[in-house]
């Protein structure tokens, strides 16, 4: 399955944005899903993504069944392109929110293809626990949990699954069969 590169797992903020010079506060979605499916960053560890891999990007939501909030895989893209913004942007005439990245000097985007790339259903594939121990990652590492933190306080489900991918996970190819298997299970 895998290409030439690797395959990861990010952590996004579906509300992502910042205070302008004037304290207005702008809105910057990213990464953008169903049109451009484009993703920007100043990680460039992410050139390392290879043409054809994949991309899953989890956030946290409140749950609609149990008003919780929870870890859930939102979408996927299968890598197109990747590249400098200054570089990538005008090739893809990306307008949406990746498109500020044409003008700041490091910084990266990723482009999915649109056939194969896809947003999930609303909430999207919980990232619980039993889907967590499923995975291995590259190195192997997996998500410990029943933990404490320093002050002798047991974290949460959701704030281990959080605190362990809140960087760039790699993924194995075995890693990315299980999470497509489990999303095709949402169509059930």
């Amino acid at each position: 399955m895998n290409r030439e590169g690797k395959n990861l797992l990010i952590t996004y903020i579906e509300n992502f944005g910042w205070f302008d010079e004037r304290n207005v506060w702008i809105s910057h979605p990213d990464p953008t899903f169903e049109t451009e499916w484009s993703y920007c960053t100043g990680y460039k560890r992410l050139l390392k993504c290879g043409k054809g891999n994949y991309i899953f990007f989890h956030t946290t939501k409140t749950d609609p069944i149990s008003e919780q909030r929870e870890r859930f895989i939102t979408a996927y893209f299968v890598i197109k392109d990747v590249g400098l913004g200054k570089v990538i942007v005008p090739r893809y005439n990306i307008v949406g929110a990746a498109s500020h990245a044409e003008k700041i000097k490091n910084h990266y985007v990723i482009v999915g293809d649109n056939k194969l790339s896809r947003e999930l259903k609303e909430p999207g594939l919980k990232f619980d626990k039993s889907l967590a121990k499923k995975l291995m990652f590259d190195p192997p590492k997996r998500i410990q949990f029943d933990i404490t933190n320093k002050y002798g306080q047991r974290l949460s489900e959701l704030q281990c699954i959080a605190s362990a991918t809140r960087n760039i996970r790699v993924l194995t190819d075995v890693d990315v069969k299980t999470l497509l298997l489990e999303i095709n299970h949402l169509r059930l």
